[in-house]
């Protein structure tokens, strides 16, 4: 039977989110991972230790060990699986190309724009603004994840089909996403302009989507004779 230091030593290790004492093993890992994205978010990378994310947690050290060898692992974890988290959306190809690639940007702008990723996002530019090692790990990682924006994807299928001139994808889907996410994510990420009503960002996402689709028209051989 317990004592009543150790009952008492127990209660006080309520997790900082208020969730019940009884886990699997999947509610323990995500719930390591909330801990370790408010702890990041409130004092940085390098103030944040596993006696933090512990504490907040309501875990001991030792579970979080059984779940990551060490904090970078933790954060290397958190950040793939939460900041760069795949966006999955398939467009309906019966319908026209402004239509599918809305559909994919509000999709794309439904995801970024939760409170947890632009929070996360505006911690991880602060870190790696003035810590070289955790720009290189945080480069690594988006190298490491392969994730491709559905974008991406859907550019390669158009132009290959020849429904639109995309020399380069990777360029022409950061010109894209300039065009339509750009500036509110910046606005958002800086708290510099008030954040448009969804029926606003759909209009200025559909905007930007024609001005892109206008440019990237395949060109029409002249007629013979000219």
């Amino acid at each position: 039977m317990p004592s009543q230091s150790s009952s008492q030593s127990e209660d006080r290790k309520q997790s900082c989110c208020g969730r019940p004492a009884q886990l699997d093993e999947a509610e323990r890992r995500n719930r390591i991972l909330d801990a370790a994205s408010s702890v990041l978010i409130t004092h940085g990378y390098h103030a944040t230790s596993m006696d933090s994310i512990a504490s907040c947690s309501g875990m001991s050290k030792k579970t979080l060990y059984q779940f990551f060898d060490s904090k970078q692992v933790l954060f290397e974890t958190l950040i793939l699986e939460r900041l760069f988290a795949p966006i999955n959306y398939t467009p309906v190809p019966t319908d026209s190309m402004e239509k599918q690639l809305l559909g994919l940007m509000t999709s794309i702008a439904a995801c970024m724009f939760c409170d947890e990723r632009l929070s996360l996002l505006r911690s991880v530019i602060t870190e790696t603004s003035r810590n070289p090692a955790v720009r290189q790990l945080v480069a690594d990682l988006f190298q490491l994840s392969g994730r491709v924006l559905p974008i991406q994807n859907w550019m390669t299928i158009q132009s290959e089909a020849g429904r639109l001139d995309i020399p380069d994808i990777t360029e022409a889907s950061d010109l894209l996403f300039g065009m339509t996410l750009g500036g509110p994510t910046l606005g958002r990420l800086t708290h510099c302009k008030p954040s448009r009503s969804k029926e606003k960002l759909e209009e200025f996402m559909a905007y930007g989507i024609r001005v892109f689709l206008e440019g990237h028209r395949p060109i029409s051989p002249p007629p013979k004779g000219h």
